[in-house]
């Protein structure tokens, strides 16, 4: 028998994109599973018109926005104890998927193997915005393989790799066991490679397996690429992040970082043009003010 599959999408104004990954999911050619979407306190029609057209799928509708990390581990649980799932699908609202992704996914994943796909962008669709990753110790930071890159087949082959976002992660239901569930500290970003440091210490493996592939309609929730949300959840939870796992990170890592973001700040376009929200980021993290910001 399949194992089965609870899939765990957090929505936040999602009307735009939502129904079409869940058209995606429900054309897969793996189909043992159940949908779990938790909203995220949303203002719009999204899951009216979800609930009309997938009657099937589990709503766990939230008063408020809790964030992507919260709303990943509401899922999770949900997935897990009530839905009896061997496995955690960690997907976003703003992908749509091949339909033998989830297939080629659950061949490579198992409890000792996270299962993650090439993604590309959802425009052009030839164009990469992740072929594999790895963490950046020395910068405190992960990194995407292949990103903007016309896919040529130059990452095609499956391997290990050490970083992965979660907006697509199989995960069997003992990896939350061993590592925990996700930092819900951050709210959002910062959440997946918090993650990724922490099964990788656990000896877990994050498996790339380029024949799964999925379409990103990228930064849709976050208000685009470099939106005073980005910008502002990016820095705080950077800063969070490296002193949570300060063992790890080198000496000089920790004033590298500190001493790009002092440096950019006085010289760099960009900072000056987000300097509130930098700035605000930095004071709220030395003031332990985390988890959402309501006053950008």
């Amino acid at each position: 028998m399949k194992d089965k599959i609870g899939i765990v999408i957090v929505n936040y104004n999602g009307e735009k994109y939502q129904n079409d990954a869940l058209k995606t999911i429900y054309e897969s050619s793996y189909n043992n599973f159940e949908v779990i979407i938790v909203d995220s306190g949303s203002k719009d029609n999204s899951i009216a018109l979800a609930k009309e057209l997938y009657p099937d799928v589990h709503y766990l509708l939230q008063e408020e926005n809790v964030g992507v990390a919260k709303g990943n581990n509401i899922g999770i649980h949900y997935a897990i104890e009530e839905l009896k799932t061997d496995y955690v699908l960690l997907l976003n609202n703003d992908i749509e998927l091949h339909k033998d992704t989830i297939r080629y996914l659950m061949e490579a994943a198992n409890p000792d193997t996270i299962a993650v796909p090439k993604i590309y962008y959802y425009d052009p669709k030839d164009m990469l915005w992740f072929a594999g990753g790895a963490m950046v110790w020395k910068k405190g930071e992960s990194e995407h393989w292949g990103n903007f890159e016309t896919d040529c087949g130059q990452y095609d082959m499956q391997k290990t790799i050490t970083y992965s976002p979660t907006c697509c992660m199989l995960i069997h239901k003992t990896v939350f066991e061993r590592v925990g569930f996700i930092d819900e500290t951050v709210f959002m970003y910062f959440d997946d490679t918090d993650f990724c440091a922490r099964v990788n210490k656990a000896g877990i493996t994050i498996l790339y397996v380029p024949k799964a592939v999925l379409w990103h309609k990228v930064s849709s929730a976050g208000g685009g690429s470099d939106s005073k949300v980005q910008v502002y959840y990016m820095t705080r939870n950077k800063l969070y992040y490296m002193n949570k796992h300060k063992s790890e990170l080198k000496f000089p890592a920790r004033i590298f970082t500190y001493s790009k973001f002092l440096i950019k700040y006085f010289i760099s376009p960009f900072y000056k043009k987000n300097d509130r929200y930098i700035m605000k980021a930095w004071k709220d993290y030395r003031n332990g003010k985390m988890g959402r910001c309501d006053n950008l």
